[in-house]
């Protein structure tokens, strides 16, 4: 198996079947890559949606973000592994592209993305967003994103997976630095969800994310913000 996309969920009906029939959609041989739900007990049809449609779902009484993550990762069988949020769908050829440029070498991937369903205004903020993250990769600060992560399973399982912080993405993005060459691929290749932009407004999640890279590079394990961030 070449590629392992896992999925983590906890109470995602209203987002996941888009996200895993998208999943389905790719350009990339099916027989090349498995699809792994790993959820977090969910409470609603979650389960029941990625049973119809992925290779296997694996339930855990533990719940957060970075734990589903490396759950997921415990059965993976591929060479690489391919982080996806249950918000997020992705376009056809993109596990097409990620693969051509893991199989160079790079240790750590994540691409392009655009809002779903927002105006003009927020376009705009969403290209800057993008020009910006492509901009700290060129010079070296790497700038992964949870939303889409790729990484080879043997440099996963080296640095230890996702740790618990408030800023999972950004403290896995360093250690994999460490390891090898990261990227952010300007290209838009993934489609995702407002909800964090809704939930906190524009200058709130900017402010947020700003003040956490401040506070120990992220490294944050204050129980009620790791809360705020299962329910994101």
């Amino acid at each position: 198996m070449e590629i392992s996309v896992i999925v983590p969920t906890l109470n995602e009906e209203n987002y996941l079947e888009d996200c895993l029939k998208s999943i389905l959609r790719q350009t990339f041989p099916r027989n090349k890559y498995e699809i792994i739900v790993s959820d977090g007990s969910s409470e609603d049809r979650t389960i029941e949606i990625a049973n119809n449609y992925a290779d296997r779902v694996v339930v855990s009484k533990k719940r957060g973000i970075w734990w589903g993550r490396n759950y997921g990762a415990k059965f993976a069988s591929g060479r690489f592994l391919v982080f996806i949020d249950a918000d997020t769908k992705i376009k056809e050829d993109y596990l097409e592209t990620v693969y051509n440029y893991m199989r160079r070498g790079v240790v750590g991937l994540t691409t392009g993305f655009e809002l779903d369903g927002v105006g003009p205004r927020i376009k705009l903020i969403e290209y800057m967003s993008d020009g910006y993250w492509w901009l700290n990769s060129k010079i070296g600060n790497g700038s992964l994103i949870g939303i889409n992560l790729c990484v080879p399973k043997d440099i996963f399982l080296k640095v230890g997976g996702f740790k618990e912080y408030a800023l999972e993405d950004a403290a896995f993005d360093r250690e994999l630095r460490n390891e090898g060459e990261t990227l952010f691929l300007r290209q838009r290749k993934v489609i995702t969800s407002p909800r964090r932009l809704e939930a906190c407004g524009m200058i709130g999640l900017c402010r947020y994310y700003f003040e956490l890279g401040l506070i120990d590079g992220g490294k944050i394990r204050n129980p009620h913000i790791i809360l705020s961030l299962i329910h994101i």
